[in-house]
């Protein structure tokens, strides 16, 4: 009896074991029971690493201008061709975001700094974008952000404040990838920088996202009204899977009367910074005095079907671009409506994928920006506007992936192109750009062929209407994730727009077209 009680007493232990364990073991490989996602670092780092090496025959024949290049080739910034010239240069851009734990992630601080330099250039001095010559020890850190992202949980929107992204585009850049206002909206060609001021991004519903942004361009006299601002409102709706529709207005109060801007060259419609830029300039406008006010308004429209091949093989956009506005005069006796704006830009694009990869690809874009013949002599400035007026990179068209003829958005010191801003001096330009690529190895090794054309819509004075064409070709490898090395070359073929006096800076034709040759480094630090 003691013995039958005793083997009762083990069984039911043993089913009670059995039954404890079976629970552990339905409970342990739950998979509707989701393991918490680990806990995000409180300060993050992004960094991006680009080293070149170039070998080309252009230069700038100003020796005060040899480390940093910005602008229209053979412009104000004296570049010409005829003279090899072979140098390296290093970019490094570090980001920090920093979301304290305790605040829910309700604010983030986001900083962004650059460090340039030309290999041998510089040592012990204070100064941008240099630092490499033997010894180092240049102070050379240049802020680019700085700015506070207030983001309530569960809102559909965010306000960021502070130095941000300025971006021709309805995305909060703090969060979108640079490639996508390289290749959306308005593709980086009326602004592409930095600035001070406030952003409401917002998401309306599911579909349609907005922006409304106040940035404070020049501030100038605290106690004068001698201040030049900018306000941008942006909507943007995917009506289908595949179809993007968008509407933006942009308007610039520019009361700052050709005070502030870059140094010496000044900012606005009638400074040397246009000029230098190849943006409508003081003489096209022709000015009569160094003060005016100005009242600029963009008003215009973009679509895409199917951007970054998303759903198919075929990838179209376009968009058209209105500038409007008044300038006038101060101190003179024609104070008043001195001249009505009216310019138009027509971009559009289409890309096919024949291959497995967005590389794998033939596209084609086109340009058309309206010109001005006899600047505002007849009370009209029918030319295209940018931000190149007041700051200096400030409209960096890229998505042509030209290398010379249009400006290379992969550059450190050396920024400059043959059409520089897409108002073309003044002149208007016509840009056809043809080009086929492909991943030789998918996701590995890339090679490109492009082409491009650039057409004056305005001839200048003794000269023709052809600035120039372009061949390019350019092999990419990807070593490692985010790791890539790259080489690229391109020749442009000067056209008879070179002819004239009056779009060089020594009034004379440049003997030789311009070529370049580029080996890169790329990483993309996470």
């Amino acid at each position: 009896m003691k013995t039958t009680r005793t083997i009762l007493i083990v069984c039911i232990s043993l089913l009670f074991a059995q039954s404890m364990i079976s629970q552990d073991t339905v409970s342990f490989f739950d998979r509707s029971k989701r393991i918490p996602d680990p806990k995000a670092p409180e300060l993050r780092f992004i960094g991006y690493w680009f080293t070149r090496a170039t070998l080309s025959d252009i230069s700038p024949t100003n020796e005060l201008l040899q480390g940093q290049i910005i602008g229209r080739l053979f412009g104000p910034n004296t570049t010409n061709t005829g003279k090899p010239a072979s140098y390296v240069e290093q970019r490094f851009v570090p980001m920090f975001i920093y979301s304290p734990s305790i605040l829910d992630g309700v604010a983030t601080f986001r900083s962004l700094f650059k460090i340039d330099m030309t290999w041998g250039d510089a040592a012990y001095g204070v100064g941008g974008n240099k630092g490499g010559g033997f010894n180092g020890g240049q102070v050379n850190l240049q802020t680019l952000l700085a700015n506070v992202d207030i983001h309530p949980t569960d809102a559909a929107w965010n306000v960021v404040v502070g130095l941000q992204r300025v971006f021709d585009n309805v995305r909060d850049p703090n969060i979108s990838a640079l490639s996508t206002a390289q290749t959306s909206a308005y593709k980086l060609s009326y602004f592409g920088t930095q600035g001070v001021g406030i952003s409401l991004y917002a998401y309306l519903n599911k579909e349609t996202q907005f922006r409304a942004g106040y940035y404070q361009l020049y501030e100038n006299i605290i106690s004068e009204n001698d201040d030049v601002a900018l306000w941008m409102f942006d909507v943007e709706s995917r009506i289908t899977p595949k179809l993007e529709v968008g509407a933006d207005a942009w308007f610039v109060w520019d009361r700052g009367k050709s005070s502030g801007g870059i140094s010496v060259l000044g900012q606005g419609l009638n400074s040397s910074l246009a000029e230098y830029n190849g943006a409508t300039n003081r003489f096209r406008l022709n000015i009569p005095t160094s003060k005016y006010e100005a009242n600029i308004a963009w008003i215009g429209g973009h679509t895409a079907y199917n951007r970054d091949f998303s759903l198919g093989r075929l990838w179209c956009d376009a968009f058209v671009m209105t500038n409007l506005g008044t300038i006038d005069t101060v101190g003179t006796a024609a104070t008043k409506n001195y001249a009505n704006i009216f310019g138009v830009a027509l971009n559009g694009s289409m890309n096919y994928k024949y291959g497995q990869t967005v590389n794998d690809r033939i596209s084609f874009e086109a340009l058309y920006t309206t010109g001005d013949k006899d600047g505002a002599a007849n009370k009209s400035v029918n030319s295209v506007l940018t931000g190149n007026i007041y700051g200096s990179p400030t409209a960096i068209y890229g998505n042509h992936r030209a290398l010379i003829l249009f400006p290379d958005p992969k550059v450190v010191n050396r920024y400059y192109s043959a059409v520089q801003d897409i108002g073309n001096m003044g002149y208007g330009v016509t840009g056809l750009f043809l080009s086929a690529s492909s991943d030789v190895f998918p996701n590995k090794l890339m090679v490109k062929l492009g082409s491009a054309l650039a057409i004056s819509n305005i001839a200048p004075n003794g000269g023709g209407n052809i600035v120039g064409s372009e061949l390019n070709f350019e092999a990419q490898y990807t070593y490692k994730v985010f790791l890539t090395f790259g080489f690229s070359a391109g020749y442009m073929k000067m056209g008879d727009f070179y002819d004239s006096p009056d779009v060089t800076y020594n009034f004379k034709r440049p003997s030789h077209d311009p070529w370049v040759v580029f080996l890169n480094m790329m990483w993309l630090m996470f």
